[in-house]
């Protein structure tokens, strides 16, 4: 039997050439737009691309920069998540006034309320944030956390401005199977 090429000779490298080509001819090598497409239970289509962290969402009045979900009572004796919460962060177009902001889970039918304020402040740079009430974590709002599989989820953010436009934007979240068994690990079972 002959030995392997050494990669190092004219030889070697003209076959790692040809086997990088063959690699890359039969698809083998991982596009850097992958994305997954969900149709929301209000019939929206998004993509949401897999290969970067999530960019903030907007349409250029209301931008949706971050969108969380932590433990939140966390049992001093054991370390463990007691409930959950979401957290939210939106910035708004200098001179947009927020009058009232309401956040939905319309991944799948029923859309599940998850947040709203009726009297909205914004804070420094335009920036207005809140943290959900605590929430267990066997509730219909983060049950799927105790699914297996990777999982994407959809929040609807509906802002209604002082000037009577209405602006809703998207905001797709992506958790891997390995994130959700860590989650899964800080939460207390019982």
């Amino acid at each position: 039997m002959a030995p392997l090429p050494n990669p190092m000779t004219t030889h070697g490298r003209r076959l790692g050439a040809l086997a990088a080509a063959l690699l890359g001819l039969s698809g083998c090598v991982v596009r850097p737009d992958v994305s997954i497409r969900v149709t929301t239970a209000d019939n929206q289509v998004i993509d949401m691309p897999l290969t970067t962290a999530p960019a903030p969402t907007g349409d250029g009045v209301v931008t949706v920069q971050s969108l969380q979900i932590s433990p939140w009572d966390v049992d001093k004796q054991t370390g463990k998540a007691k409930t959950l919460a979401f957290s939210f962060v939106v910035q708004f177009k200098p001179g947009s006034a927020p009058a009232r902001i309401s956040i939905d889970d319309v991944t799948e039918a029923p859309i599940l309320p998850i947040y709203e304020e009726k009297d909205p402040k914004l804070v420094k740079n335009n920036l207005w944030g809140a943290v959900s009430s605590p929430i267990n974590p066997h509730d219909q709002h983060v049950i799927w956390l105790q699914t297996l599989d990777s999982s994407v989820r959809v929040y609807r953010f509906t802002v209604k401005l002082a000037d009577g436009s209405t602006h809703v934007v998207y905001r797709p979240v992506y958790l891997s199977a390995p994130m959700k068994n860590f989650i899964r690990s800080v939460i207390e079972s019982s």
